[in-house]
């Protein structure tokens, strides 16, 4: 996410203002990084809500497995990603409010639309229009913490409100589906009611949500501003970033595409209900929730970020065998799914490495590229795991067979991002690697 932490106007900054540990919690500032935080919340349900009711938006809408993925995934993290650089150029420009604004109204108005869609060529372009407003989900509530919360507050807000944005998924899933089906509500009906309640929102951000205009930078590096383009050159320009941001993107994969796309259809196929296999996706959020926080801490306690990698990694290759060819009970397919998304907050862990690879300069562009290379990859992965499962579906209806083809793909991406943990990501011991001076 591109943040701008020294940049902020300096006619309020002095020496005084910038020494002093007075800063403290205000009801103000924590209502503006609540409300950005539900939008968080809210934009990460929208973009793994389809595969809550991946059955009955296939049969309207006439989907095969592949085109449902593009729908699903592709077509939402696409713009998602590419949007990374360019939102934290827009919040910068225009502030806080305004782009948080403009970024609800563009959800509220693709749900809608969505809602209202009949063909996969019109919904495909909602969920890409969908995947541009919610791409200022998390840049916009880092900007809210950076601009509302006192410095030694950081740490913490940012750890809730990664939990409270993984609430998104968690409740699309399992409490969703039960809500759709006591309440008799198809698919249609959940995304015209989304809109409406991002409707509520927006009305609480032109009400409530201020630009900070007395934040006060705790620092700046003595280096002129330079444009972007050289800074995404120096980021790339590191076998590292690259190694790690790949790690990033496939042992987070999985915990995303099971909740959009295939997850709840293949255990139902195993034998489990529907209620219970949607409640597993949310068991994998969970985990998930949980992980990102804690395995932060232990590779802080430990000065160790590659070990806990590693350990991610390889507790995410263990979940994934269980679910596709041990599901024989629940409480093992539940362990599973939740180990599987603790493994999957090993990502969490690499924005840490990354940004210790990272000169503070070009810290932002370094974040924005893992995060890209995350949603990039996924939208590329998950059409190649629809194309296999369509390759070997013959009968018309996917069977087992088709999964047990398609999946080894799945498992191969994290047997990858174990390989590349394990020989080629180099320990930082916690410290940058990369220089910079302080006034």
């Amino acid at each position: 996410m591109l943040l701008s932490l020294g940049k902020y106007s300096n006619k309020r900054r002095n020496k005084k203002a910038m020494l002093s540990p007075e800063n403290k919690l205000s009801g103000l500032g924590l209502l503006v990084w609540g409300i950005c935080a539900l939008f968080f919340m809210y934009e990460f349900s929208l973009r793994t809500i389809l595969g809550t009711f991946q059955y009955s938006i296939m049969y309207d809408l006439s989907l095969s497995p592949f085109s449902f993925s593009v729908l699903s995934t592709t077509a939402f993290l696409l713009t998602y990603g590419l949007m990374q650089l360019p939102a934290g150029f827009i919040v910068d420009r225009y502030g806080l409010k305004k782009t948080l604004a403009f970024a609800i109204s563009i959800c509220v108005i693709s749900s809608i639309a969505f809602s209202f869609s009949y063909q996969f060529k019109t919904a495909v372009i909602v969920r890409m229009i969908m995947g541009v407003g919610a791409s200022f989900g998390f840049i916009c509530l880092l900007v809210a913490v950076y601009d509302w919360m006192p410095k030694k507050f950081y740490g913490l807000f940012i750890g809730l409100s990664q939990f409270i944005g993984t609430m998104g998924p968690m409740l699309s899933a399992g409490p969703l589906n039960s809500l759709a089906l006591n309440a008799k509500a198809d698919w249609r009906t959940i995304l015209l009611s989304l809109g409406f309640l991002g409707g509520i929102l927006l009305v609480f951000v032109i009400l409530y949500v201020k630009n900070n205009e007395d934040n006060i930078g705790v620092f700046r590096v003595i280096k002129k501003p330079e444009p972007i383009k050289k800074d995404l050159l120096r980021v790339i320009g590191q076998s590292q970033v690259w190694l790690i941001a790949l790690y990033s993107a496939l042992v987070y994969f999985t915990i995303e595409y099971l909740s959009e796309n295939e997850g709840k259809a293949f255990l139902e196929l195993n034998g489990f209900s529907s209620h219970y296999s949607s409640y597993m996706i949310t068991i994998g959020w969970l985990g998930y929730a949980i992980s990102c926080p804690l395995l932060g801490v232990l590779s802080d306690i430990f000065k160790r970020r590659k070990m806990v990698m590693i350990m991610a990694a390889l507790l995410s290759f263990i979940s994934i065998i269980f679910i596709v060819y041990q599901p024989i009970s629940k409480t093992i397919v539940a362990c599973a799914f939740f180990f599987l998304g603790f493994g999957a907050g090993g990502q969490s862990v690499a924005f840490a490495i990354m940004a210790e690879q990272c000169s503070k300069t070009y810290l932002a562009v370094g974040l924005a590229f893992n995060n890209t290379m995350i949603t990039i990859l996924s939208s590329v992965n998950a059409p190649v795991i629809g194309w296999l499962l369509n390759y070997n579906n013959n009968a018309g209806t996917l069977s087992l067979a088709d999964y047990y083809f398609a999946f080894p793909f799945v498992i191969t991406l994290i047997a990858f991002s174990i390989i590349i943990s394990v020989f080629f990501i180099k320990e930082t011991f916690c410290r940058p690697t990369k220089g910079f001076t302080f006034v």
